[in-house]
């Protein structure tokens, strides 16, 4: 009777962080194809593929606005220059995201932020970079939840 108590202790104490284990891989698995064609579908300006792989909460500067259809109508001006900006922050490509950009507080989602210069507080406060993206592994998939130019 003591052995299974201990079992099943033992279990409970490190179940956890076996989910989470394998939460990890499966969005680093998942990683790269998804950036891969990320990628090309801003390249591309491809709206269809983009909407599927932008949040529904997705978030970008300009206006009061947000979600897919006002981030791309924003993007799309040319005195923005939104899309150029996308493919540049892109091409430098992206790293998990700091402990810092959640303010102590408990990521609810494993997240990478691209460029990787934005990932580095000073870089944020000083406002050493123009433009940044956030990337978030939710229910079993990525998406990009914010492209917003700094630091509004």
């Amino acid at each position: 009777m003591k052995l299974s108590r201990i079992t099943i202790f033992i279990l409970v104490l490190f179940s956890p962080t076996t989910i989470l284990a394998q939460k990890n891989v499966a969005a680093e698995r998942a990683w790269k194809p998804f950036f891969a064609s990320f990628r090309v579908a801003v390249k591309k300006r491809d709206r269809v593929l983009l909407r599927k792989m932008m949040s529904g909460d997705f978030f970008s500067s300009g206006g009061n606005d947000s979600g897919q259809e006002a981030a791309f109508q924003f993007w799309d001006d040319p005195n923005v220059r939104g899309w150029e900006a996308f493919d540049k922050v892109l091409a430098q490509g992206t790293v998990p995201m700091a402990a810092w950009w959640d303010s102590g507080r408990k990521r609810k989602y494993i997240s990478r932020v691209a460029p990787p210069a934005a990932n580095i507080r000073r870089n944020m406060k000083q406002r050493a970079i123009d433009w940044y993206a956030i990337f978030e592994y939710r229910d079993d998939r990525w998406y990009c939840t914010v492209f917003n130019q700094c630091c509004d």
